[in-house]
Formats: structure tokens, C-alpha cells, sequence
């Protein structure tokens, strides 16, 4: 098994700011390692943790900012928490690269540890509800419903934006559940218990669950409001 020497010696200034040291020690030595796959493996899950961190404090921030009518920066944040969202289900290739047999002796070392125990996983699920409150004070103060957002979307441009930005956000959670989803299909199969005891397909149900489900049917609405002022030949959607 690979030794690794130590990286530099934690003096420079970029080192102490970074925490290098700190950082480094987080992680199995090699003669703790069950296999070559196992610091892949603590490492996709660290990093993921501070990812999910970043992306809670944006959410929060986002709130903030909805409250002040600073609906540009809310947007921006949300479409830069999509787009780590994106990139963490992107990282998941390189466990899903895994042999099976090879992940199980890491397995070993969790008992009955998940990844729905996860902090920060527990704690977005708890920070997304509350960004939806805010969105939905937002236009009860403005007086205005998804509808006439879309119908009207040149006279409310920075609303639109905003409700595009959650959307994108909410397709990329479920995107990245999704890939999680297939990782444990992969490499433990989708037909055996959880470490919780729980059948590992369940995972599949949470990754068709919009958090914002009103933004997705808003959608459907206006293809029919459209088709029925331009199209009463046909082509609404039921």
C-alpha cells in the first residue's frame, strides 16, 4: 500500500490560513487504511461535507437578502448553490469507480453510520423550507402570484429571475440525490437493506421530491395559459 510522506510543514502563511496541517490529519493514516480506495473515499465525503456548509450558509444568506428586496444577490446565490450542488453530484463518479467488494471493506468501518446522518445533509433539508417562506413573503408583499410572474415576466425581471434561480437550485438537489442514488445502486445494489435497515431503493423516492413544487407547477399552468389564448386548437397539457 502507498506510504505518504508528509506535505510541507504548516509555516507558510498560505499553509496557516488554510489549516493544511489540520486539514491533512482528518484523514486515515495509511497504515489505517482497509484498502487503496478508502482515502478516495474519506475524502469525497469530507469534502462534500464543507461543499454542503457553503451551500447552507449561501441559502441563509439568500434569505437575508429576500427579506431586504436584494432579490439579484438572493438569485446569484442560489444559482452558485445549484452549481456546487452540480459539482458534488459530479464528484460521485469517483466513488461510483469503486468495486463493489472493495467498498464493502470500507463499509465495514462505518456500523451503521448513513449518509442521511450527515449534518449538514439534515441541516439543508431544514434550510430549504424557510427559503420557500421567504420567497412566498416576498410576493404577498409585492401583491403578485407566480402566474402573473411568468405572464408578465418584462415587468417583473428581477421576480422571474429569482423564481428561475430556486428552480434551478431545486433540479439540481434532485439531481444530486439522484446521483447519490445511483452511486448505491452500483456498488451496494438497490435490492439490500441499509445499514439502517432500510431497503436502499427507498433513496430513489427522495430524488423525485421538488423542495418547491409551486414553481414546477406554475409551469404546467402557464404552458396552458398560453396554448389557450394562442393555441385553442389545441395542445394544453393536463
Amino acid at each position: 500500500m502507498t506510504e505518504l510522506t508528509a506535505f510541507g510543514d504548516g509555516t507558510s502563511d498560505y499553509e496557516k490560513y488554510i489549516r493544511t496541517q489540520q486539514l491533512y490529519a482528518l484523514q486515515k493514516k495509511p497504515d489505517e487504511w482497509v484498502n487503496e480506495e478508502e482515502l478516495l473515499f474519506q475524502v469525497v465525503h469530507q469534502a462534500m461535507e464543507l461543499w454542503l456548509k457553503v451551500c447552507i450558509q449561501h441559502l441563509e444568506q439568500a434569505i437575508v437578502w429576500m427579506g431586504e428586496d436584494r432579490l439579484h444577490d438572493a438569485a446569484r446565490f442560489l444559482i452558485r448553490t445549484s452549481e456546487v450542488l452540480t459539482w458534488l453530484g459530479e464528484s460521485l463518479k469517483f466513488p461510483c469507480s469503486m468495486a463493489p467488494w472493495d467498498y464493502h471493506k470500507i463499509r465495514m468501518g462505518l456500523g451503521k453510520g448513513s449518509g442521511q446522518e450527515s449534518p449538514t445533509y439534515q441541516r439543508i433539508h431544514k434550510v430549504v423550507p424557510r427559503v420557500l417562506e421567504a420567497f412566498n413573503a416576498l410576493i404577498s408583499k409585492r401583491a403578485i402570484t407566480l402566474d402573473e410572474i411568468h405572464a408578465q415576466r418584462a415587468s417583473h425581471q428581477e421576480l422571474y429571475d429569482l423564481t428561475w434561480a430556486m428552480t434551478q437550485f431545486d433540479q439540481e438537489l434532485m439531481h444530486w440525490k439522484y446521483r447519490h442514488y445511483n452511486v448505491v445502486k452500483r456498488i451496494i445494489g438497490d435490492a439490500v437493506m441499509s445499514l439502517k435497515g432500510i431497503p436502499a431503493k427507498s433513496l430513489e423516492k427522495t430524488t423525485l421530491e421538488p423542495a418547491f413544487p409551486d414553481l414546477w407547477d406554475v409551469i404546467n399552468r402557464t404552458t396552458n395559459s398560453y396554448n389557450a389564448k394562442f393555441r385553442p386548437q389545441g395542445g394544453a397539457y393536463q
